[in-house]
Protein backbone atom coordinates (compact mmCIF):
# COMPACT_ATOMS: atom_id res chain seq x y z
CA UNK A 1 0.00 0.00 0.00
CA UNK A 2 1.47 3.33 -1.13
CA UNK A 3 1.54 5.83 1.72
CA UNK A 4 1.74 8.97 -0.42
CA UNK A 5 -0.79 11.65 0.55
CA UNK A 6 -2.54 9.43 3.09
CA UNK A 7 -3.59 11.45 6.11
CA UNK A 8 -2.88 8.77 8.72
CA UNK A 9 0.73 8.55 7.60
CA UNK A 10 1.19 12.28 7.23
CA UNK A 11 0.02 12.67 10.84
CA UNK A 12 2.17 9.78 12.06
CA UNK A 13 4.53 10.74 14.91
CA UNK A 14 7.68 8.75 15.60
CA UNK A 15 8.47 8.10 19.28
CA UNK A 16 11.88 7.05 20.55
CA UNK A 17 10.33 5.76 23.77
CA UNK A 18 8.47 3.06 21.85
CA UNK A 19 11.09 0.29 21.52
CA UNK A 20 9.54 -1.70 18.68
CA UNK A 21 11.46 -4.50 17.00
CA UNK A 22 12.20 -2.39 13.84
CA UNK A 23 13.79 0.27 16.06
CA UNK A 24 15.74 -2.37 17.98
CA UNK A 25 17.01 -3.89 14.71
CA UNK A 26 18.19 -0.49 13.48
CA UNK A 27 19.90 0.48 16.75
CA UNK A 28 21.67 -2.81 17.45
CA UNK A 29 23.37 -2.96 14.05
CA UNK A 30 26.18 -0.44 14.68
CA UNK A 31 27.29 -2.28 17.82
CA UNK A 32 28.52 -5.28 15.84
CA UNK A 33 29.11 -3.65 12.45
CA UNK A 34 31.63 -1.02 13.64
CA UNK A 35 34.03 -3.62 15.16
CA UNK A 36 33.68 -5.66 11.97
CA UNK A 37 34.61 -2.61 9.87
CA UNK A 38 37.68 -2.28 12.08
CA UNK A 39 38.71 -5.92 11.58
CA UNK A 40 38.30 -5.72 7.80
CA UNK A 41 40.26 -2.46 7.88
CA UNK A 42 43.15 -4.29 9.57
CA UNK A 43 43.01 -6.92 6.85
CA UNK A 44 43.05 -4.21 4.19
CA UNK A 45 46.14 -2.72 5.85
CA UNK A 46 47.91 -6.09 5.64
CA UNK A 47 47.00 -6.26 1.97
CA UNK A 48 48.35 -2.72 1.43
CA UNK A 49 51.55 -3.47 3.35
CA UNK A 50 52.16 -6.57 1.27
CA UNK A 51 52.59 -4.40 -1.83
CA UNK A 52 55.24 -2.22 -0.13
CA UNK A 53 57.13 -4.48 2.26
CA UNK A 54 59.19 -7.52 1.37
CA UNK A 55 58.62 -8.96 4.85
CA UNK A 56 54.88 -9.27 4.21
CA UNK A 57 53.86 -11.49 1.32
CA UNK A 58 50.40 -12.96 0.77
CA UNK A 59 48.33 -14.61 -1.92
CA UNK A 60 47.29 -11.24 -3.30
CA UNK A 61 44.50 -12.29 -5.64
CA UNK A 62 42.78 -14.42 -3.02
CA UNK A 63 43.14 -11.74 -0.38
CA UNK A 64 41.82 -9.06 -2.75
CA UNK A 65 38.79 -11.19 -3.62
CA UNK A 66 38.11 -11.68 0.09
CA UNK A 67 38.21 -7.92 0.71
CA UNK A 68 35.93 -7.29 -2.28
CA UNK A 69 33.54 -9.90 -0.90
CA UNK A 70 33.41 -7.99 2.39
CA UNK A 71 32.93 -4.72 0.53
CA UNK A 72 29.95 -6.21 -1.28
CA UNK A 73 28.48 -7.48 1.99
CA UNK A 74 28.94 -4.13 3.73
CA UNK A 75 27.34 -2.23 0.85
CA UNK A 76 24.41 -4.66 0.97
CA UNK A 77 23.86 -4.04 4.68
CA UNK A 78 24.22 -0.25 4.37
CA UNK A 79 21.67 -0.10 1.56
CA UNK A 80 19.41 -2.44 3.53
CA UNK A 81 19.44 0.11 6.34
CA UNK A 82 18.43 2.84 3.88
CA UNK A 83 15.70 0.83 2.16
CA UNK A 84 14.18 -1.13 5.04
CA UNK A 85 15.58 -0.87 8.54
CA UNK A 86 15.56 2.91 9.07
CA UNK A 87 12.23 3.56 7.25
CA UNK A 88 10.67 0.66 9.18
CA UNK A 89 11.28 2.51 12.45
CA UNK A 90 8.82 5.20 11.32
CA UNK A 91 11.31 8.04 11.71
CA UNK A 92 10.79 9.16 8.08
CA UNK A 93 7.15 8.09 7.65
CA UNK A 94 5.50 11.51 7.90
CA UNK A 95 8.01 13.13 5.53
CA UNK A 96 7.81 10.31 2.99
CA UNK A 97 4.00 10.37 3.07
CA UNK A 98 4.17 13.97 1.89
CA UNK A 99 6.69 13.22 -0.86
CA UNK A 100 5.31 12.46 -4.30
CA UNK A 101 6.74 9.30 -5.94
CA UNK A 102 9.79 10.29 -7.98
CA UNK A 103 13.07 9.11 -9.45
CA UNK A 104 15.09 10.05 -6.36
CA UNK A 105 13.08 7.69 -4.14
CA UNK A 106 14.06 4.90 -6.51
CA UNK A 107 17.79 5.19 -5.79
CA UNK A 108 17.94 3.40 -2.40
CA UNK A 109 16.02 0.43 -3.79
CA UNK A 110 18.10 0.31 -6.96
CA UNK A 111 21.40 0.52 -5.05
CA UNK A 112 20.20 -2.16 -2.63
CA UNK A 113 19.67 -4.64 -5.45
CA UNK A 114 22.97 -3.80 -7.11
CA UNK A 115 24.66 -4.39 -3.76
CA UNK A 116 22.73 -7.62 -3.31
CA UNK A 117 24.02 -8.94 -6.63
CA UNK A 118 27.58 -7.90 -5.74
CA UNK A 119 27.29 -9.72 -2.42
CA UNK A 120 26.40 -12.88 -4.35
CA UNK A 121 28.95 -12.54 -7.17
CA UNK A 122 32.08 -11.60 -5.20
CA UNK A 123 31.98 -14.87 -3.19
CA UNK A 124 32.02 -16.69 -6.54
CA UNK A 125 35.26 -14.88 -7.41
CA UNK A 126 36.68 -15.77 -4.00
CA UNK A 127 35.80 -19.45 -4.43
CA UNK A 128 37.18 -19.51 -7.97
CA UNK A 129 40.51 -18.00 -6.89
CA UNK A 130 40.81 -20.50 -4.10
CA UNK A 131 40.02 -23.36 -6.50
CA UNK A 132 42.71 -22.18 -8.91
CA UNK A 133 45.29 -22.20 -6.11
CA UNK A 134 44.25 -25.72 -5.04
CA UNK A 135 44.12 -27.34 -8.47
CA UNK A 136 46.94 -25.41 -10.17
CA UNK A 137 49.53 -24.77 -7.43
CA UNK A 138 52.49 -24.33 -9.81
CA UNK A 139 51.13 -21.52 -11.97
CA UNK A 140 48.22 -20.22 -9.89
CA UNK A 141 49.56 -16.66 -9.80
CA UNK A 142 49.37 -16.35 -13.56
CA UNK A 143 45.96 -18.01 -13.77
CA UNK A 144 44.51 -15.94 -10.91
CA UNK A 145 45.76 -12.73 -12.54
CA UNK A 146 44.05 -13.63 -15.81
CA UNK A 147 40.87 -14.64 -14.02
CA UNK A 148 40.70 -11.43 -11.97
CA UNK A 149 41.35 -9.30 -15.05
CA UNK A 150 38.30 -10.84 -16.69
CA UNK A 151 35.99 -11.45 -13.75
CA UNK A 152 36.13 -8.10 -11.92
CA UNK A 153 34.76 -5.93 -14.78
CA UNK A 154 32.20 -8.63 -15.53
CA UNK A 155 31.07 -8.75 -11.89
CA UNK A 156 30.64 -4.98 -11.74
CA UNK A 157 28.73 -4.77 -15.03
CA UNK A 158 26.44 -7.75 -14.45
CA UNK A 159 24.37 -6.14 -11.64
CA UNK A 160 23.83 -3.11 -13.87
CA UNK A 161 22.51 -5.40 -16.60
CA UNK A 162 20.23 -7.17 -14.11
CA UNK A 163 18.71 -3.89 -12.89
CA UNK A 164 18.45 -1.90 -16.12
CA UNK A 165 14.65 -2.26 -16.18
CA UNK A 166 14.46 -0.34 -12.89
CA UNK A 167 15.84 2.86 -14.41
CA UNK A 168 12.54 4.16 -15.86
CA UNK A 169 10.56 3.16 -12.75
CA UNK A 170 9.46 5.62 -10.10
CA UNK A 171 10.26 5.05 -6.46
CA UNK A 172 7.73 5.30 -3.66
CA UNK A 173 7.16 4.10 -0.10
CA UNK A 174 4.81 1.40 1.03
CA UNK A 175 3.48 0.12 4.36
CA UNK A 176 5.13 -3.12 5.47
CA UNK A 177 2.86 -6.06 6.19
CA UNK A 178 2.53 -7.90 9.50
CA UNK A 179 4.27 -8.25 11.90
CA UNK A 180 5.43 -4.70 11.22
CA UNK A 181 3.35 -2.02 13.00
CA UNK A 182 1.48 0.81 11.34
CA UNK A 183 3.95 3.48 10.21
CA UNK A 184 6.71 0.99 9.34
CA UNK A 185 7.47 1.62 5.68
CA UNK A 186 10.10 0.79 3.07
CA UNK A 187 11.26 2.08 -0.30
CA UNK A 188 10.12 0.14 -3.34
CA UNK A 189 9.34 0.47 -7.05
CA UNK A 190 6.07 0.29 -8.91
CA UNK A 191 6.99 -2.57 -11.26
CA UNK A 192 4.18 -4.17 -13.23
CA UNK A 193 5.79 -7.63 -13.49
CA UNK A 194 7.90 -9.75 -11.11
CA UNK A 195 10.96 -9.76 -13.40
CA UNK A 196 13.19 -8.58 -10.56
CA UNK A 197 12.29 -11.53 -8.33
CA UNK A 198 12.93 -14.04 -11.12
CA UNK A 199 16.35 -12.60 -11.98
CA UNK A 200 17.32 -12.44 -8.32
CA UNK A 201 16.22 -16.04 -7.69
CA UNK A 202 18.05 -17.41 -10.74
CA UNK A 203 21.24 -15.53 -9.84
CA UNK A 204 21.09 -16.74 -6.25
CA UNK A 205 20.52 -20.33 -7.40
CA UNK A 206 23.48 -20.44 -9.79
CA UNK A 207 25.84 -18.66 -7.37
CA UNK A 208 24.89 -21.12 -4.64
CA UNK A 209 25.28 -24.08 -6.98
CA UNK A 210 28.73 -22.94 -8.10
CA UNK A 211 30.09 -22.20 -4.63
CA UNK A 212 28.73 -25.46 -3.23
CA UNK A 213 30.08 -27.58 -6.08
CA UNK A 214 33.53 -26.00 -6.14
CA UNK A 215 33.87 -26.28 -2.38
CA UNK A 216 33.03 -29.98 -2.43
CA UNK A 217 35.66 -30.51 -5.14
CA UNK A 218 38.23 -28.52 -3.17
CA UNK A 219 37.46 -30.41 0.02
CA UNK A 220 38.11 -33.74 -1.71
CA UNK A 221 41.30 -32.42 -3.30
CA UNK A 222 42.64 -30.98 -0.05
CA UNK A 223 41.95 -34.18 1.88
CA UNK A 224 43.78 -36.09 -0.82
CA UNK A 225 46.82 -33.80 -0.53
CA UNK A 226 46.89 -33.96 3.26
CA UNK A 227 46.71 -37.74 3.19
CA UNK A 228 49.28 -38.49 0.51
CA UNK A 229 51.79 -35.63 0.60
CA UNK A 230 54.13 -36.58 3.40
CA UNK A 231 56.27 -33.55 2.62
CA UNK A 232 53.59 -31.37 4.18
CA UNK A 233 54.10 -32.88 7.66
CA UNK A 234 56.55 -30.14 8.53
CA UNK A 235 53.90 -27.43 8.45
CA UNK A 236 50.96 -29.70 9.17
CA UNK A 237 49.55 -27.74 12.11
CA UNK A 238 49.70 -24.32 10.47
CA UNK A 239 48.49 -25.73 7.17
CA UNK A 240 45.52 -27.39 8.88
CA UNK A 241 44.63 -24.17 10.72
CA UNK A 242 44.78 -22.13 7.53
CA UNK A 243 42.58 -24.64 5.72
CA UNK A 244 40.11 -24.86 8.62
CA UNK A 245 39.89 -21.06 8.75
CA UNK A 246 39.01 -20.74 5.08
CA UNK A 247 36.63 -23.71 5.24
CA UNK A 248 34.68 -22.05 8.06
CA UNK A 249 34.66 -18.81 6.07
CA UNK A 250 33.35 -20.61 2.99
CA UNK A 251 30.58 -22.33 4.97
CA UNK A 252 29.29 -18.96 6.15
CA UNK A 253 28.83 -17.85 2.54
CA UNK A 254 25.76 -20.03 2.09
CA UNK A 255 23.65 -18.17 4.66
CA UNK A 256 23.04 -15.02 2.55
CA UNK A 257 22.42 -17.19 -0.54
CA UNK A 258 19.82 -19.21 1.35
CA UNK A 259 18.08 -16.13 2.73
CA UNK A 260 18.00 -14.37 -0.64
CA UNK A 261 16.58 -17.49 -2.26
CA UNK A 262 13.83 -17.89 0.34
CA UNK A 263 12.81 -14.23 0.01
CA UNK A 264 12.69 -14.45 -3.78
CA UNK A 265 10.57 -17.62 -3.71
CA UNK A 266 8.12 -16.21 -1.17
CA UNK A 267 7.81 -12.99 -3.14
CA UNK A 268 6.64 -15.09 -6.08
CA UNK A 269 4.52 -17.66 -4.22
CA UNK A 270 3.11 -16.18 -1.01
CA UNK A 271 3.51 -12.45 -0.48
CA UNK A 272 1.56 -12.54 2.79
CA UNK A 273 4.69 -13.96 4.46
CA UNK A 274 7.04 -11.27 3.17
CA UNK A 275 6.72 -9.15 6.30
CA UNK A 276 7.76 -12.02 8.55
CA UNK A 277 10.73 -12.89 6.34
CA UNK A 278 11.86 -9.26 6.18
CA UNK A 279 11.66 -9.03 9.97
CA UNK A 280 14.17 -11.85 10.48
CA UNK A 281 16.27 -11.28 7.35
CA UNK A 282 18.60 -8.72 9.01
CA UNK A 283 19.58 -11.30 11.62
CA UNK A 284 20.60 -13.86 9.03
CA UNK A 285 22.36 -11.44 6.70
CA UNK A 286 24.21 -9.62 9.46
CA UNK A 287 25.24 -12.84 11.19
CA UNK A 288 26.82 -14.19 8.03
CA UNK A 289 28.45 -10.87 7.12
CA UNK A 290 29.93 -10.43 10.58
CA UNK A 291 30.88 -14.08 10.98
CA UNK A 292 32.93 -14.27 7.75
CA UNK A 293 35.67 -11.73 8.59
CA UNK A 294 35.68 -12.54 12.31
CA UNK A 295 36.02 -16.28 11.66
CA UNK A 296 38.83 -15.62 9.20
CA UNK A 297 40.57 -13.18 11.53
CA UNK A 298 40.25 -15.30 14.69
CA UNK A 299 41.13 -18.70 13.21
CA UNK A 300 43.72 -18.05 10.50
CA UNK A 301 47.33 -18.34 11.74
CA UNK A 302 48.43 -15.18 9.94
CA UNK A 303 46.38 -13.07 12.38
CA UNK A 304 47.76 -14.64 15.58
CA UNK A 305 49.11 -12.71 18.55
CA UNK A 306 52.72 -13.57 17.78
CA UNK A 307 55.29 -11.65 15.81
CA UNK A 308 55.71 -13.09 12.34
CA UNK A 309 58.11 -13.17 9.54
CA UNK A 310 55.68 -13.80 6.72
CA UNK A 311 56.55 -15.53 3.47
CA UNK A 312 54.70 -16.80 0.45
CA UNK A 313 53.47 -20.35 0.89
CA UNK A 314 54.23 -22.87 -1.81
CA UNK A 315 51.55 -25.17 -0.40
CA UNK A 316 48.13 -25.14 -2.07
CA UNK A 317 46.58 -25.85 1.31
CA UNK A 318 47.75 -22.75 3.13
CA UNK A 319 45.78 -20.59 0.76
CA UNK A 320 46.68 -17.15 1.94
CA UNK A 321 49.89 -17.20 3.88
CA UNK A 322 52.38 -19.36 5.69
CA UNK A 323 54.08 -17.83 8.67
CA UNK A 324 57.27 -18.42 10.52
CA UNK A 325 56.14 -17.70 14.08
CA UNK A 326 58.37 -16.56 16.87
CA UNK A 327 57.27 -15.48 20.33
CA UNK A 328 57.74 -11.88 21.24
Amino acid sequence: MDIYNRSEYIAYEFQWTSMSFPLFTALIGPFYMIPTFFIVGKMAKIFYDSSRLTTVSIQGHLFLSFLLMQLGNFSYIITDFLVLRIPATGVWTSILAQTEPNQLLKMPYLLAFISSYLSMLFPVIFCANRAIIVFFPKNHNELCARFMKFSLPFTVLLPCCFTWFMVPAVGHCTQLTAPYPMGAVMFTLDLKVAINEYIHLITSFFCTLFTFSINICMLVKVRHILFYKKSLNRNKTKTYKAELSLTITMASLFVPFLINGIIAVLALRNQSLIGYILSIRPIGIDTATVFEPWAFYMTHPMFGKYKRKTTVSSSPIAMVVSSSVASR
